[in-house]
C-alpha cells in the first residue's frame, strides 16, 4: 500500500514542502550535507569541559534515540529466522482484557511481510491453538490457501478458518488488516479498508480460552509447529466491546489512538509499551525489536534537539569510548550523578555488562544476572565495595530504551530505573586514582562489554540533578549541560546521517564531506579510492528479501579504471543473500548477487552510455517482480534485464558498504563523490523517466 502523497505545511515556515508518497517505504536516505571535512565518527563532549572523546574500534552515532517527536510512527521488527520471536502483554495470562467472550471486538494493525519461511505466519493469536481451546488468530502467507490472509476461530468443536482474503498476502509493502465481530456475532476481515470476507457461521463462539486468554503478537500460542511472523507490525490495537468497522472504510492516515474500549495499543512507540489505559507491561521472547519504520511518513526532517541521537557498541573488546581526565571523575565523598539511556540488543557476556567505568581505579557501573542473591540487578563497584539492587528484573531489557540514573546524595547511593528508585544504600568513597572515564566496557574485567545503543550520557560532579526521593521525573528531551556537568555525550555530531532515522552509518578511512563538490545541498560524500567508505551498520539495514527495491544515487567519478564499487552488502561473495552494485568501466554498470557463499551467482554487466570523469550521473538499480534493470540518467540499459529473485538478506546481517566492496576485493574502492543516496522497498521505475532535478524529499 503506497500512501498518497500529500503537501504538508512545514513546521518551520508555512511554505509547502515537497513530499514523497512512498516515503514510508524509504529505508535509507542520505543527503550527505554538512560542513566541509565532517565525519560522523567525531564524537563531541557537549559539556563546558569539552573533553576529547577517543573512539576505539567502530562505534557509530546516528539518529536512533529514546526521544521521538513522531510518537506512533514506529514498528516492531520480527527478524528472519527467529522461530521463537513474539511479544506478550505480561498480564496476558488470565487477563479479562483479552477474554473477548461472545461480544464485539476489533483487532487491527499495519503489517509489512518480508519473508515466508514458515507455512503460517501468525500476526497475532489469542489462546492456545486448536483442540477445544476457543482460540482466535490471524495468519499471513497461509500456504493452505494460496498464501492468503486467514482469520481462524477455533471453538470447542474445532472449527477452522473463519475468514480468508480474496488475494494473496502483499509482500514488502505496508498494508492494514483488521478483524471485527459485531453485536450479532458476525466476523469480518478487512484488508486495506476493504471488506474482504464475512462469516456468520460461528456467531456463538466464546473467545474465552479456558480461562487462559494469552495473547501473542508475532507468533502462535502453544503451537507444536513453529509459525512465527517475519517482517514488521505497527500500531497493533485491540478494542473489546466495539466493532470499529462494519463496512469498507478509509484506512487511517495517522497513528492509532486509544479510543473507547481499547485494551491494548502497542508496536507504535520507540519502546515496547502499551499506550492504552490498561498499560499492560510488554514482555519479549526472542529478538523482536523496535524500529523507526512505519506506514506513516514523518511530518518533518530529523531534529537533534527534539529526537537526539545514540552511539552503537557491538560488544567487542575494542569497542568503547575513552575520556581522558584525572580530576573530573575523582568523585571522592561528594555528591554526583551519572545517567544515560541504554537500549540493549545483545545478551549479557559472562553475567556482567559494564557500560561505564572509571579508568585508573576499580570503579564501574552496570548490571549483572549472576543468579546469586544480593548480586543481581543494577550494580556499582567502588574500589572494594559492591552495591547491587538484588533483583534481576532491574537489568535493562533487550530492545527497549531504559533510563538509568546512579546518584550519590549525602553519602547515600541510589539506582533509578525509568524514574523508580530500585536501590538505596550507603555510598563508599571513590578513589582519587582516576585517569579518565570509559563508555562501553570496564578496563578491570575481560568479557564485560556493552552491546547496544547508548544515548545522552551525562556526568555531574559536586551536586545532584535529582532530589533524593523514591521517584524522579524521566526527561522527555535530550539532556543539556546543567551546573557542574563534567561530561555530556549526546551522540548527535554525525554529519552524514539517515534522514529516515532507520539506519546508523559510519565513516571509514578518510571518507568525509566535501562542500566544494556536490549535486544538491551543501556537500557530497568524498572517497579517495584507498580504503574510504561508509558502513551502514549490521542490524540497522532493512534487508531487500525477495521483494522489489530501488537503489538510487548520484555519483561523480574521478576514475573508471578497474572495478568501482558503489554499494555492496558487507559480506559480499562470502554469504548467502549477498549483493553488489558497481561500475565495471565507463560504459557498464554491474549487478551481482549470491544464494550461498561464492555460488549460485546472478551477474550481469549492463551497457550504459559512455560516462566521463568529473560529471554527475543519476544511477538507479531496480528490481521489479524478480528482474533487475539499470537506469542511467533515467534511461534503461539497452542490454535487457537480469533475472534475480534471490533472498537478499546479507545487508541486514553484516551491514552495507557505500563506496567499497571489502570482502571479495579491496581494490574496488570508489574514487570520487556520492550524493543523495536513497533506498526504497519498491520498484520506483519500470520504464524510462526524467532523472531527479532536486534533493529527495524528507517526508
Amino acid at each position: 500500500m503506497s500512501l498518497i502523497a500529500q503537501k504538508l505545511i512545514s513546521a518551520s515556515g508555512g511554505a509547502q514542502e515537497e513530499t514523497d508518497g512512498d516515503f514510508s517505504l524509504v529505508t535509507s536516505l542520505y543527503h550527505c550535507d554538512g560542513s566541509n571535512g565532517a565525519q560522523n565518527h567525531t564524537l563531541l563532549d557537549s559539556s563546558s569541559e569539552s573533553h576529547t572523546v577517543t573512539r576505539n574500534a567502530d562505534i557509530v552515532q546516528g539518529t536512533f534515540s529514546p526521544f521521538s517527536a513522531e510518537e506512533g510512527k514506529w514498528a516492531a521488527e520480527f527478524p528472519v529466522g527467529s522461530a521463537s520471536d513474539q511479544i506478550n502483554p505480561a498480564s496476558g495470562l488470565g487477563s479479562a482484557d483479552f477474554a473477548l467472550g461472545t461480544g464485539a471486538f476489533t483487532i487491527e494493525a499495519w503489517v509489512f511481510v518480508t519473508g515466508d519461511t514458515y507455512p503460517y505466519s501468525r500476526v497475532w493469536q489469542i489462546g492456545p491453538y486448536f483442540s477445544s481451546n476457543n482460540s482466535v488468530g490471524l495468519a499471513v502467507d497461509d500456504t493452505d490457501n494460496s498464501n492468503k490472509i486467514s482469520f481462524f476461530a477455533y471453538a470447542a468443536t474445532g472449527s477452522g478458518r473463519t475468514c480468508i482474503s480474496t488475494n494473496a498476502t502483499p509482500r514488502n509493502e505496508w498494508f492494514h488488516v483488521a478483524v471485527t465481530r459485531d453485536g450479532t456475532g458476525d466476523f469480518r476481515l478487512f484488508v486495506n479498508g476493504n471488506l474482504d470476507s464475512t462469516n456468520t457461521s460461528y456467531r456463538t463462539t466464546d473467545i474465552s480460552p479456558l480461562g487462559n486468554p494469552a495473547l501473542a503478537i508475532g507468533n502462535g500460542v502453544n503451537r507444536a509447529v513453529e509459525e512465527p511472523f517475519e517482517g514488521f507490525i505497527s500500531n497493533f490495537r485491540l478494542v473489546k466491546g466495539t466493532a470499529v468497522y462494519t463496512s469498507s472504510f478509509t484506512v487511517p492516515t495517522e497513528p492509532l489512538t486509544a479510543i473507547t474500549n481499547t485494551k491494548l495499543l502497542t508496536c507504535c512507540s520507540n519502546r515496547f509499551r502499551d499506550k492504552s489505559t490498561s498499560a499492560h507491561t510488554i514482555t519479549l521472547t526472542g529478538t523482536p525489536r523496535i524500529k523507526p519504520f512505519s506506514p506513516f511518513a514523518p511530518s518533518y526532517s530529523y531534529s537533534a534537539s527534539v529526537k537526539g541521537g545514540s552511539g552503537y557498541f557491538d560488544q567487542s573488546s575494542d569497542c568503547y569510548l575513552t575520556v581522558s581526565d584525572a580530576t573530573d571523575f575523582d568523585f571522592g565523598t561528594g555528591d554526583y550523578t551519572l545517567e544515560a539511556w541504554v537500549y540493549r540488543d545483545k545478551s549479557i557476556l559472562g553475567n556482567f555488562e559494564l557500560p561505564f567505568a572509571i579508568t585508573g581505579g576499580n570503579n564501574y557501573w552496570g548490571w549483572t544476572d549472576l543468579g546469586v542473591s544480593g548480586y543481581d540487578g543494577l550494580t556499582n563497584h567502588v574500589d572494594t565495595l559492591d552495591s547491587n539492587s538484588g533483583n534481576t528484573a532491574d537489568v535493562p531489557r533487550l530492545y527497549e530504551w531504559t533510563h538509568l540514573v546512579y546518584q550519590v546524595t549525602s553519602g547515600n547511593n541510589n539506582w533509578y530505573k525509568n524514574g523508580v528508585r530500585v536501590y538505596n544504600g550507603s555510598a563508599n568513597t571513590h578513589s582519587s586514582a582516576a585517569t579518565g572515564f570509559q563508555v562501553g566496557r570496564s578496563p578491570s574485567y575481560a568479557n564485560h562489554y556493552y552491546g547496544g545503543y547508548i544515548s545522552d550520557v551525562r556526568i555531574v560532579k559536586g551536586s545532584n540533578v535529582y532530589s533524593n526521593a523514591s521517584t524522579l521525573t524521566v526527561p522527555t528531551a535530550p539532556l543539556t549541560s546543567v551546573t557542574n556537568t563534567k561530561l555530556l555525550l549526546n551522540f548527535t555530531n554525525a554529519a552524514i546521517f539517515d534522514q529516515t532515522s532507520k539506519t546508523n552509518i559510519d565513516t571509514v578511512g578518510n571518507a568525509q564531506l566535501d562542500t566544494s563538490v556536490k549535486k544538491f545541498g551543501t556537500a557530497s560524500a568524498e572517497f579517495d579510492g584507498t580504503g574510504d567508505y561508509l558502513e551502514i551498520t549490521p542490524g540497522s539495514f532493512i534487508s531487500f528479501g525477495e521483494g522489489d527495491f530501488t537503489i538510487e544515487l548520484f555519483f561523480n567519478s574521478d576514475s573508471f579504471t578497474g572495478y568501482k564499487a558503489l554499494l555492496a552488502s558487507a559480506n559480499y561473495y562470502n554469504a548467502a543473500g549477498s549483493w553488489l552494485l558497481r561500475a565495471t568501466s565507463a560504459t557498464s554498470i554491474a549487478w551481482a548477487s549470491y544464494n550461498a557463499s561464492g555460488a549460485n551467482e546472478a551477474y550481469k554487466e549492463f551497457t550504459v552510455p559512455s560516462m566521463s570523469t568529473g560529471t554527475w550521473y543519476h544511477l538507479a538499480a531496480v528490481r521489479s517482480s524478480g528482474s533487475i534493470n539499470i537506469y542511467l540518467n533515467g534511461t534503461v540499459s539497452s542490454s535487457g534485464a537480469l533475472s534475480d529473485s534471490k533472498n537478499l538478506i546479507d545487508g541486514s546481517v553484516n551491514g552495507v558498504y557505500v563506496g567499497s566492496e571489502q570482502t571479495f576485493s579491496a581494490n574496488e574502492d570508489f574514487d570520487g563523490y556520492i550524493d543523495e543516496l536513497r533506498i526504497t522497498k519498491k520498484a520506483r521505475y519500470t520504464s524510462n523517466f526524467t532523472a531527479p532535478t532536486k534533493a529527495f524529499p524528507n517526508l
